[in-house]
């Protein structure tokens, strides 16, 4: 019989292999650079961030260690990397169907897969911003020894928030419930957090953390027993739905009141189009799951802001509210036109639907930004945020982050499955969409920092709502570019269009 290691070992060939194989694979060998590129550019920021805690945490905190204070803020850099895993990584039931009619049993199948997850390096991401934290900060006082406990410690919880991730993922594909398990978890933690002068959460994860880089082996054993005990929940949820994937039958659904959205109708042809995204938003698993990842990222984030001082400083407070009015139109624009890659002949044979169709997006995702805009209302009452601040960055937004956003409609290629679940391929990358994502997200705040550094925060912000209206008011100009530009690509999109429809 097969050793475990060496099935290990082929299941990774294998998946190389996969990739290698995809009919997509020599046409997006230039995006692959790209997304190498950005990916180092990633890195990057990473180290800054990585640097920049140390300076920013001995000012907001002169009494207390920069260290101290990371360890206190462990829960923020578990959301965030569960938040990150949503749009990069893989679940391994996806990839366990070919082997079912291979004389191996499935169980031993998943749980190598499951340890190869563990292995994946994009545990070790995290690193980029962990390394240079903790030799600015432990290393004068612990020495090589004490970084190194830092280091393996941090790993070993992100080991833990990988099995984690993937439990909740593969619940959430069957029911857009389970997307409440997380956000509930978390909520509870932030609570726990914020309580008043108890903060058990905080104190908790300040003694775990001086527990790895004093190499105190109580700490060591807990992580690896919960590490232990979340494999083996992730491991029997995954069997179930392995079965229960490979067990069903179709089912005929009984057809359920439409709703038909009537207001829409004075719009036009655009309104029709703009009924179609709400549709498509509302009525299929992936974009759907998007808009409720979004809206519990931005009640996280909005209630870190409102009730704790750990983004009272100018710089993280603006990146904060950028990233709320954002990061739903990052999760749904970045795959514009690909879910249309479905259907994108029927598309094309209207003239100028495309342009009616661009334009449609763009407004349902400027009035999803006042989702935003009324949850930032909480840290506003707290006098945390000013309502010139929130106006500013919900129309550099609308403007200038979704004009980077649109461009991605130019160069998708790759056609999407709508209601992917264990079996869907929905997280190959399409040309151009990782630079793009990168500068959408990360631009605005490289355009509010020197703003906030050279001016007043009220001069800065006024700076930024200009901008931001500046492209706003303009959508119809940069609009008709965009669609011009898609024109004269649109024989090659198509092609990928059908490729990727084809090989699904």
């Amino acid at each position: 019989m097969t050793s475990t290691f060496h099935l290990i070992s082929e299941l990774h060939r294998l998946r190389k292999l996969a990739g290698k194989r995809h009919p997509m694979y020599d046409q997006n060998r230039f995006a692959k650079y790209l997304i190498g590129f950005s990916l180092a550019l990633g890195a990057v920021y990473l180290i800054v961030f990585g640097v920049l805690f140390i300076g920013l945490f001995r000012e907001i905190y002169p009494s207390m260690e920069p260290y101290h204070i990371f360890n206190k803020g462990m829960v923020y850099l578990l959301m965030a990397d569960f938040v990150m895993r949503l749009s990069l990584t893989k679940l391994p039931v996806q990839e366990i169907r070919p082997f079912v009619l291979l004389p191996m049993g499935k169980n031993r199948v998943l749980r190598s897969y499951l340890v190869l997850t563990g292995v994946n390096a994009y545990n070790l991401v995290w690193m980029f911003m962990l390394v240079p934290f903790g030799f600015g900060t432990l290393f004068r006082y612990f020495g090589f020894v004490g970084v190194l406990g830092f280091l393996v410690g941090y790993w070993l919880l992100m080991l833990f928030n990988n099995y984690w991730y993937l439990m909740c993922r593969t619940l959430m594909n069957q029911s857009i419930l389970y997307a409440l398990l997380p956000v509930v978890v978390y909520a509870l933690l932030l609570v726990g957090m914020f309580v008043p002068e108890t903060n058990y959460i905080g104190n908790f994860c300040m003694e775990l953390g001086e527990g790895f880089f004093l190499w105190e082996w109580p700490a060591y054993l807990g992580v690896m027993v919960a590490i232990w005990v979340m494999f083996e929940l992730c491991h029997a949820v995954q069997k179930r739905v392995v079965y229960k994937e490979l067990s069903k039958t179709e089912v005929v659904k009984k057809l359920k009141k439409v709703a038909e959205y009537k207001f829409l109708d004075r719009f036009g042809e655009v309104g029709e189009y703009m009924r179609l995204e709400i549709k498509l938003l509302s009525r299929n698993k992936v974009p759907r799951t998007q808009f409720f990842m979004g809206l519990s990222i931005m009640l996280m984030f909005s209630a870190a802001l409102a009730f704790t001082d750990v983004y009272d400083g100018a710089f993280m407070r603006y990146f904060v509210t950028v990233y709320n009015f954002s990061v739903l139109g990052v999760l749904v624009l970045s795959q514009t036109m690909s879910y249309e890659g479905n259907y994108l002949d029927g598309l094309m044979s209207r003239k100028e639907s495309i342009l009616n169709l661009l334009r449609a997006k763009y407004y349902v995702q400027c009035v999803l930004l006042l989702l935003p805009l009324v949850i930032m209302l909480i840290p506003i009452a707290k006098g945390k945020l000013t309502l010139l601040s929130a106006l500013a960055c919900f129309f550099l937004a609308s403007g200038f982050t979704f004009w980077i956003l649109m461009q991605l409609a130019v160069y998708n290629k790759l056609t999407l499955n709508l209601n992917a679940k264990v079996t869907g391929k929905n997280s190959g990358g399409s040309f151009f969409q990782s630079m793009i994502i990168m500068a959408g997200f990360f631009a605005p705040v490289i355009v509010i920092r020197p703003l906030i550094a050279l001016f007043s925060e009220t001069t800065a912000m006024l700076v930024i709502l200009v901008i931001g209206l500046g492209f706003t008011l303009t959508h119809p100009l940069w609009m008709r570019n965009i669609y011009r530009r898609f024109m004269r690509r649109r024989y090659e999109n198509m092609e990928g269009f059908r490729a990727s429809i084809v090989n699904d």
